[in-house]
């Protein structure tokens, strides 16, 4: 089957759009609406994620992990996915451990996995995909079709805060109240996946906020502001600081503004770590530090993807809160381009939060 595709040659730095050969006979033929572009897949572009690589005896990686596609021919299935519906691909495809075979190859132990558009399977970038049912989840409410592509990054924010209930789980937690009202939560960073996080946030009634080390534009300032979310230039204030933090939530990946905010956390909380950035520079982190995380009971984790059930919340989140914040959500998609405007790979637009590429 020849399709036109997004493609990299993962390490090397590059991207394209052309036209391609993949060999698949699979029992869901399907056609993107929407696939999204993140910082994974500027990385691979970029050459700065050496994880990345193409399908076993290929040169070229299909791009694409963040997708809504639409079923355009099905066989049956108990599944009862059928032609016409809209269904997010599941990203990541398990191996053989014990994590993989129970459903849970987000947890995966021994890295005998594949990701689609990230590692030794081709993703969703391309006119046309096929796949097994059991890698679709369904997206029940028409109203969201024009958001769904946010379910990935979504399931991201679901799977980090799974971890959050079971860590948390070490000690009181909650407030006098038996709430999160008076505890704070500090989410590092102002892309999509950190509006995520802080709409997370804010459903467990977390004070939150938002920094990052520059400015940003009036209406973005709106929408942070929105859901009740405080943002700040942590290079030029740093008043909201002086209580603490019990949650943070990095979305940067630089190591010197990870252990900055490390610094400002409360006794018993909890950082997690989500952003990657492989050419991020190195960072001091001496004895002093060790010191700070021990005496406070700090714990500090590092999450990716999610399962199943994690894409099913989220797009039960997606549902919620597109009744409650309106076009809050929609507007979070600040850019649609075509498929062959691959620039927008090389170069971040101003204002963006998730740009994503429309295939109809």
């Amino acid at each position: 089957m020849k399709v036109d595709a997004i493609t990299t040659e993962p390490p090397k730095w590059g991207v394209k759009y052309e036209d391609i050969d993949v060999d698949e006979n699979l029992p869901i033929k399907l056609k993107p609406v929407y696939t999204g572009i993140c910082g994974t897949d500027r990385g691979i572009v970029s050459g700065s994620l050496p994880f990345a690589y193409a399908p076993h005896g290929r040169q070229k990686l299909i791009l694409g992990h963040e997708c809504l596609a639409k079923v355009i021919e099905a066989e049956d299935n108990d599944l009862g996915i059928k032609t016409g519906d809209y269904v997010v691909p599941i990203v990541r495809r398990p191996g053989k451990c014990v994590n993989c075979l129970i459903g849970r190859s987000d947890n995966c132990s021994d890295g005998d996995k594949h990701e689609a558009g990230i590692t030794g399977l081709n993703g969703f970038m391309r006119s046309e995909f096929q796949d097994y049912p059991q890698n679709l989840v369904k997206v029940e409410d028409p109203d969201i079709a024009s958001i769904a592509v946010l379910t990935e990054p979504l399931k991201n924010v679901k799977k980090a805060f799974e971890m959050f209930d079971t860590v948390s789980k070490k000690s009181v937690f909650t407030d006098a109240n038996g709430a999160y009202d008076e505890k704070r939560a500090i989410i590092i960073g102002t892309g999509s996946e950190a509006f995520l996080y802080g709409l997370a946030s804010r459903d467990y009634g977390f004070q939150t906020y938002m920094t990052n080390r520059h400015p940003e534009t009036e209406s973005k300032l709106r929408m942070i502001e929105r859901p009740n979310i405080t943002f700040y230039d942590y290079t030029k204030d740093t008043s909201v600081e002086k209580n603490g933090f019990d949650l943070a939530v990095d979305t940067s990946g630089d190591p010197a503004t990870i252990f900055r905010f490390i610094r400002k956390m409360n006794n018993n909380g909890i950082v997690i770590l989500f952003g990657t950035n492989g050419r991020a520079p190195a960072s001091t982190f001496d004895g002093s530090d060790i010191d700070y995380i021990i005496e406070r009971n700090i714990t500090i984790l590092g999450s990716v993807d999610g399962s199943r059930i994690h894409y099913e919340r989220a797009l039960q989140d997606l549902t919620r809160w597109n009744y409650q914040y309106g076009d809050l959500i929609s507007n979070m998609i600040t850019s649609r381009v075509k498929p062959d405007n691959t620039d927008i790979f090389l170069h971040k637009q101003p204002g963006e939060i998730k740009t994503v590429i429309g295939w109809s």
